[in-house]
This record gives structure tokens, C-alpha cells and sequence, in this order.
């Protein structure tokens, strides 16, 4: 066991003995950076440690052992001092002749609490110390600090001071500001002070640069002094400030400084107008003119504008004039169709600007076309609006931006844009809690389009959904969708909508915008499945809106009529032919054998009862003989007539020409054996003539010629 445990120790003391030191180095090594880092602690405090000891006349004494020596702190009297000039930076002393007091200002490179005092020292005895702060004195001072905590003393160097030169003058104090359109007249004092000389410091109290004004006291106006500013912007901010100097000494401090406002004088600039004409009844040239107008500058407007005067007169009735007063940036004028003088005025509590003509014809047809594509989403606590434009003619060079709350009307915001920015965010107190309505008017020069408007709130951002998507048309290579748009308020807050086609092999996506209501899809695949998406994009993911199927045919109707018709065409001619060619063919090579069945005479022939009669009857002819009455001869043929729609009948015609008992057997036997056909056919019309007939005569009756 020895054997096995003894090799086993040696190396534990050794990997203690290691880690041990390690430990210890690491230790150090913290230590180090701890002190490292306290000095570098200490130094930078050192740098930022600033001192201030002001002391008056009643707080100096004098030392009863050094009566060369004034100490604010008798244990000063008798120390020995070792001076740390390095330990003092930037020292500097003066008196303050409105306050009697003598102040020093440094910076001390130690740390910890100090406590400050003044050694004041001459050559020859001070005879009283609260009385040495006088105009002629000169004496030396040193500045002593004690650290309280290490009670270590440090000595500044000794300064040679002359009252006179460090006497300081007092801060002056503004007294009287009175401003006009263009100028500032300014009154200050320095009390008793006799000041020589003054220095006035101007500037815009929106800009950083001050502008220096020396001014010379008039001996008439002591103790005040009084200066005015002239050549300024009226209705302006102005920020001045005072400093003075007497016979001797230093400047003064700068006073506090002040802020005064010019007054208003009337606008300098005219309004930039843009109009808009739309027709309202054109069977009665009823028409609305639409005035829009930029708002001055404040350089410009030289004031507050407290409205806007627009006057309009017809070019044919000068002596008619309309005056509209608003306050708004924008004016609806309703007016029949002609020619118009419009005069646009802006107006202060000074007066009215210069007025801006423009010459209106309302049959004029060059116009803007509006916004496409607007849409609002919320950003933080403003609304982000958006917007497209068509390229036309006329390049669109400003935007304006025109919103408010339904709830306020009167609380209208405006902003103006560049023509190459089509988006921007609308500030100025949006409430979450109000519904906004938001409006663009695309601009160019004098001419201005139709607005563009949208409504929106901070939490449903565009208040506008997709309430269905449907299909309009499908062709084996395209498919046509529309959906529908519904003012309320959406859902979720959509920052835009987005139509996604997914197929197999492909997937298409573009953004959708209010005024888009219909898309074609091209270069599909034939007979291929597909989807069509609408869907919304927020902050916070996306959300889908409608989606249809669809699958795109093989064939196109167009292409399925194609190919039938020739095929119906043709297959309509083939039997045309046929039937043709049949007849022709027939008349041709098989004419129409006549069929002795299907006539009265062959019927007869072919009765069998005709053979076994063995009765002949014969017509008595002389029964007709009419020589009495005739003039002259000639030959009478006798034969049945029909009379006009009467139709054959064989029984009745037989019951005449022969006796009743034999007419009656031949007939009965004619019916069971053949039919009977009651009109004619090709064949002669002849009566049925009995068989014991014989047969029928023709002769000469007397008093006939041959």
C-alpha cells in the first residue's frame, strides 16, 4: 500500500503548491489594477476639483506677532509655508466694488474636504485690515488649503495684487426694453458705478451667433444708459445682454440676459396659389374651383396671419366681385363656367400682403392626376403615410399634406413637400383616440390635382380591408383576380397589403394599394394548380385576408371552338353531298318503273272478279239521242266528273251504273282484295266499268256530222 500511496502524494503538493501560486498572482494582479484604476480616480477628480473663497473686509485680523500679516484664521499667523505652485492652477483674484468683497477662483489638484483661508502680507505694518480693500492698496496674498482628514497643509504662491487693477465693475441690470417693427430700445444701470464704457451682445434668439455692440454712456441719462437696436426682423425673438467697465478696473459680468420680440408689420409676400377645376353639372356648366396656397415664411410673414382674403370676379362683369375670408389654406368656390380674375391677399394685425393674381378659365382641361397607392400606418405615436404618383407631362414639384380629426375640423394641420419625397410622418399631437381624415394634393407651379384622402387612427392605422377575392377570368397561361375594398376598421394594423400567386415551381408577390382593385397574373403554366393570397403585413408578423384556388385548362375555349367548327362544318357538307348525289344518281340510272297496283285502271285489270261475270251490260244510247233540240251534229262522250272537293267514291258511283244486286257483290269483293284510293294518281281517270257491260260505244247520232 506504501508503494502505491507514496509516488501518489508528491504530485498533489506539487499541483497545490502550483494553483497556490497562481492564486497569489491572480490576487495581485486585482490589487494592482484596484490601485491602478483608485489612482486614476483620483487624478481625474483632481482635474475637476474647482475652489471659490470670497471674502470682505470685516473678516480679516491682524496678527499681533506679524502686524505686516491679515488672516481670515489667526492659526495662519506665525505658519511657515511651503509653497506647491503646481498644486494651484489658474488662479485668479479681483474685487467686487458693488459687494466690497474680495473673491479668488482656482483649481486645487488634491482630494478631500478642504478648508480654504487668505494670508494677505506687505512690507511695512497694516495699520487697519477691515480697510485695506481700497482703491490705492497693493499687497501680497497667498492661498492656503488643509485637508481636514490628513490635516496637510499646502501653500499656494505669493500673488502681488493692486486693487485698482482687479477691481471688477458691477453686473449691470436691464431696466426698460421697448421694441418696434424693426428696432429694440434698451435701457440698463450699474447703479452708482460710473461706467465709461459698455458692450452690447444681440442675437436671434433662434440662432448661436451674438453680435457685439460697443456703447459709449451719455453723461445727460446717468445712471442709466440706454441703447436701440435697429435693422431687425419684425415679429422676432431677440436675445441681449449687458457688460460695463468704469475709469479703472475689470468689465463687469454679463447681465442676465433678456429676450424681447419686435413688433409686427404687414406680410411682405404674396401666397403661391394652385387651383384645381372640376365639373359639378354640365348640363348647367356648373363648376367647383379649388384654391390651395403655401404658407408664408416667418421672414415673410412678418407676424402672426391671422387669415387670408381670396376675391374673384368674372372677366364679363367686373362690377360683380365675391369676397371669401378664411382662415384656412385652402378655398372651394362654386361658379359657372367662364373666364375669372382670382386675387389671394394675407392679412396680419399690421396689415395685408401684396396680392397674388392668377387668370382662371374653367374650360381649361390641362390637370394633374391625383395620388395612387395612399396609405396611413401608425409609427409610434404618428402616423406614416405613403404615396405613388403617374408619370405624366407635368412633373409633379410639391406635395401638400393636408389632416385632421373629425371630431375637431377646426384644429387643420398642413405640411409641404419636395415633389421627389413620397412619404413622410405626421406629428403634432396625433391622438390614439381619434379617427383622422388625410389628404394629398399633388402640385405643379399654379396647377394642382385632385385630392387623394384616406382615414386612419394611431390604432387601426388605414381604416380599409379586403372583404373578398375572387376570380375573373382563368386561361391556361394567365388567371385575372379582383377583391374588394371596405372602409371600416380593419382587424390588425396593416403597414400594407401584399398578392402572393403560389404555384409548384413558382411563387410572385407585389403590394396592393386602395386604388387597385383587379391583377392578371401572366406566363402560368397549363394545366397547372395555383393559389392566390392576400395577406397583411404588421410589426409583428403577418396575417392572411382571402385566398381562392385555381387550376388553368389544357385548351382555351377559343382554341376548343376552333377546332370543332371546321370538324361540325365539314361533317354537315358530307351529308349534304350524300344526299345530293344520291338523288342525282337515282334520276340518273334508276328511273321509276311505273307499279300497275297503285292505279285505278291497273287495279281494275287485276281484279279477278272481272273474269267470272258472265252478265254484260249495255248502254242504250239512243236513251241520249237529243236530235230535237241540236242544230248541229255531233259526236257526245260520256264520262264521269268530279265536282270541286269532292273526292271519288267507287261505291257510290257503282250503285249508279249497274243494277244494286250485282254492283253490291263485285264491290264487297273489291273491298277485301284491294284498297281503295281516293284521289288520283298518274294514270287516267275512268270509271269502274261493270263485267256484263260488254263494252262502250261510240256512234254517230242523228243529226250529227262525222
Amino acid at each position: 500500500m506504501q508503494k502505491t500511496t507514496a509516488p501518489s502524494s508528491a504530485p498533489v503538493h506539487f499541483k497545490m503548491s502550483r494553483m497556490s501560486r497562481y492564486a497569489f498572482c491572480l490576487l495581485s494582479c486585482v490589487v494592482s489594477l484596484y490601485h491602478y484604476g483608485s489612482s486614476l480616480k483620483w487624478h481625474g477628480q483632481q482635474l475637476k476639483s474647482y475652489s471659490y473663497k470670497e471674502v470682505t473686509g470685516n473678516d480679516l485680523k491682524l496678527c499681533k506677532s506679524q502686524r505686516n500679516m491679515c488672516v481670515t484664521d489667526t492659526m495662519d499667523c506665525g505658519s511657515v509655508p511651503v509653497h506647491r505652485r503646481e498644486m494651484f492652477l489658474n488662479t485668479s483674484c479681483r474685487y467686487l466694488v458693488h459687494k466690497r468683497s474680495f473673491v479668488c477662483k482656482w483649481i486645487y489638484l488634491n482630494d478631500g474636504k478642504i478648508i480654504n483661508s487668505f494670508i494677505f502680507s506687505q512690507t511695512s505694518a497694516f495699520i487697519h485690515c477691515p480697510s485695506i480693500f481700497n482703491p490705492l492698496a497693493e499687497f501680497n496674498v497667498t492661498i492656503k488649503s488643509k485637508n481636514i482628514i490628513t490635516k496637510t497643509e499646502m501653500f499656494s504662491e505669493i500673488y502681488a495684487v493692486s486693487i485698482e487693477n482687479i477691481t471688477q465693475a458691477p453686473c449691470p441690470t436691464i431696466t426698460s426694453v421697448n421694441a418696434t417693427e424693426t428696432s429694440i430700445h434698451v435701457g440698463w444701470t450699474s447703479g452708482e458705478w460710473h461706467c465709461t464704457e459698455c458692450r452690447f451682445h444681440y442675437r436671434l434668439c433662434t440662432t448661436e451667433l451674438w453680435t457685439v455692440v460697443s456703447v459709449i454712456p451719455f453723461e445727460e441719462t446717468f445712471p442709466e444708459i440706454f441703447y436701440t437696436v435697429r435693422g431687425l426682423q419684425p415679429f422676432s425673438q431677440y436675445c441681449f445682454t449687458v457688460a460695463c467697465r468704469g475709469t479703472y478696473g475689470l468689465w463687469s459680468e454679463w447681465s442676465a440676459e433678456y429676450q424681447a420680440m419686435t413688433l409686427e408689420s404687414a406680410p411682405t409676400v404674396a401666397p403661391h396659389v394652385s387651383y384645381y377645376v372640376e365639373s359639378l353639372d354640365n348640363s348647367f356648366g356648373i363648376q367647383k374651383l379649388l384654391l390651395l396656397w403655401r404658407p408664408l415664411e416667418r421672414s415673410e410673414a412678418q407676424g402672426v396671419i391671422l387669415g387670408y382674403e381670396v376675391t374673384y370676379t368674372s372677366a364679363k362683369q367686373a362690377f360683380l366681385k365675391r369676397v371669401i375670408n378664411t382662415t384656412d389654406l385652402k378655398a372651394t368656390v362654386v361658379m359657372t363656367a367662364g373666364n375669372y380674375n382670382i386675387t389671394v391677399k394675407a392679412y396680419n394685425s399690421a396689415g395685408l400682403s401684396p396680392p397674388q393674381r392668377i387668370r382662371i378659365s374653367t374650360g381649361f382641361d390641362k390637370r394633374l392626376p391625383a395620388v395612387k397607392g395612399l396609405w396611413a400606418s401608425n409609427d409610434a405615436s404618428s402616423l406614416r403615410v405613403r404615396w405613388e404618383t403617374e408619370k405624366t407631362a407635368m412633373t409633379v414639384t410639391e406635395f401638400a399634406i393636408e389632416w385632421f380629426p373629425f371630431s375637431d375640423v377646426a384644429s387643420k394641420q398642413w405640411k409641404r413637400l419636395n415633389g421627389s419625397t413620397f412619404s413622410t410622418v405626421l406629428t403634432g399631437g396625433i391622438s390614439p383616440l381619434e379617427t383622422y381624415r388625410i389628404s394629398v394634393y399633388p402640385l405643379y407651379d399654379s396647377l394642382s390635382g385632385p385630392p387623394e384622402s384616406v382615414q386612419a387612427s394611431l390604432k387601426h392605422g388605414t381604416l380599409l380591408d379586403i372583404v373578398q377575392l375572387q376570380l375573373v377570368n382563368v386561361t391556361k397561361t394567365s388567371v385575372t383576380v379582383k377583391w374588394v375594398w371596405l372602409e371600416k376598421a380593419p382587424s390588425n394594423s396593416a403597414l400594407q397589403y401584399r398578392l402572393m400567386l403560389r404555384g409548384e415551381q413558382e411563387t410572385r408577390s407585389l403590394v396592393i394599394f386602395p386604388h387597385q382593385w383587379t391583377h392578371t397574373f401572366y406566363r402560368l403554366q397549363t394545366n397547372a394548380k395555383y393559389s392566390v393570397y392576400i395577406y397583411g403585413e404588421t410589426i409583428f408578423g403577418n396575417f392572411s385576408r382571402a385566398n381562392t384556388e385555381f387550376t388553368t385548362p389544357f385548351l382555351e375555349n377559343d382554341e376548343i371552338i376552333k377546332a370543332v367548327v371546321p370538324v361540325v362544318f365539314l361533317i354537315t357538307g358530307a351529308g349534304i353531298f350524300l344526299i345530293l348525289s344520291r338523288t342525282i344518281f337515282k334520276e340518273s340510272f334508276f328511273s321509276n318503273i311505273a307499279n300497275p297496283g297503285h292505279s285505278l285502271i291497273g287495279h281494275w285489270l287485276l281484279n279477278p272478279l272481272h273474269e267470272r261475270a258472265s252478265i254484260i251490260g249495255v248502254l242504250n244510247l239512243e236513251d241520249f239521242t237529243l236530235s230535237s233540240h241540236l242544230n248541229e251534229k255531233c259526236l257526245i262522250k260520256i264520262e264521269h266528273q268530279l265536282s270541286d272537293g269532292e273526292e271519288f267514291d267507287d261505291e257510290s258511283f257503282l250503285s249508279k251504273m249497274c243494277p244494286p244486286h250485282v254492283c253490291s257483290e263485285e264491290n264487297s269483293n273489291s273491298m277485301e282484295t284491294s284498297e281503295t284510293f281516293p284521289g288520283l294518281t298518274e294514270y287516267v281517270d275512268v270509271p269502274l266499268i261493270p263485267a256484263n257491260s260488254g263494252y262502250v260505244d261510240n256512234c254517230h247520232m242523228p243529226g250529227c256530222s262525222n
